[in-house]
């Protein structure tokens, strides 16, 4: 009988301190220049592969309990299940349960980061050696997105995705992230974004050059036309600085809103005093992960036979 594997991993969110749209190529990729950092809010990925086995189609279930989450083969972690496996010549059936925690339209990244911690997981559950090279390349494929969240951490993204650069320093870095209970279109807001594209990148220099995060840094273009649109999303962010935080700033897309506190000791004051003014938004307090935890370091849990030869 082939062997079985299974594996639990945490797939984490990550905000977006600052956001410049630099351009479109003719493949109608944006050129973004961009601090993503990896947060403390996490989806669950429960993985279980059987029927390992060269010279095989690859079949993939999506189990998911928000219905807006497909389910299908347009799900970026099944994708990242079949592309991997493709690429390693070999086919089987795939099961991922994904327990939601980051919600879908909020830009925060969750649909490519499952699709990043899939990737990561079975390669590493099955033994498949894809080197780290070539498991970028992948990623790159599935989303502009998907190759930062294969390390995660702190660090400046350019280009389509595929220029990232570490920034050390920031990781327990501690935000308030409040989201309210809309979604807001990616690819809407994109397209909307007619200020024209942003000539330089001071910011996000400054940002990657180990500077701490200020109010004058905290820049996303694309509130030019998603906060006149979304007025949820405008009164999220004017709530957290009426709130006590030092600076806030739309997270990608949106709708998600992340701040900045005084303090550390100021986070808890902070959200406790958005949410008794804004009882329908969620509010947390998170911080910076450091690289490498937890999408692509141990799993939460695992349980695998010898790997497949």
């Amino acid at each position: 009988m082939p062997p079985t594997f299974a594996a639990t991993r945490d797939s984490p969110a990550k905000v977006n301190l600052c956001l410049r749209v630099l351009g479109r190529r003719a493949d109608g990729y944006h050129l973004l220049d961009s601090i993503f950092a990896t947060i403390d809010l996490c989806d669950r990925i429960d993985i279980h592969v059987s029927d390992l086995r060269p010279h095989r189609d690859t079949d993939v279930s999506i189990r998911c309990q928000f219905p807006d989450v497909p389910t299908d083969g347009t799900n970026l972690a099944a994708r990242a299940a079949m592309i991997l496996l493709d690429e390693c010549g070999v086919g089987a059936s795939v099961t991922i349960a994904i327990a939601k925690q980051i919600p879908p339209g909020a830009g925060l990244g969750g649909g490519s980061s499952n699709a990043a911690t899939v990737l990561t997981c079975l390669n590493s559950i099955l033994n498949l050696n894809v080197g780290k090279q070539r498991l970028h390349a992948l990623a790159l494929q599935l989303g502009a997105d998907v190759p930062f969240f294969l390390t995660g951490g702190c660090a400046r993204v350019r280009g389509i995705g595929e220029h990232i650069e570490p920034i050390q320093g920031w990781p327990g870095l501690p935000l308030v992230l409040a989201i309210p209970p809309i979604a807001v279109s990616t690819a809407w807001a994109f397209r909307a974004y007619a200020a024209g594209f942003a000539r330089g990148a001071e910011e996000a220099s400054r940002l990657a050059a180990g500077i701490e995060p200020d109010a004058s840094l905290l820049v996303n273009y694309l509130e030019t036309v998603v906060l006149p649109a979304f007025p949820e999303v405008a009164a999220v962010k004017r709530g957290l600085l009426e709130a006590g935080a030092s600076a806030a700033v739309m997270s990608g897309s949106g709708a998600a809103v992340v701040a900045l506190v005084p303090s550390p000791t100021a986070q808890q004051g902070v959200a406790e005093t958005f949410r008794s003014r804004h009882g329908e938004v969620r509010v947390q307090g998170v911080r910076i992960l450091p690289a490498g935890a937890p999408a692509s370091g141990a799993p939460a849990s695992v349980d695998r036979t010898p790997s497949y030869a």
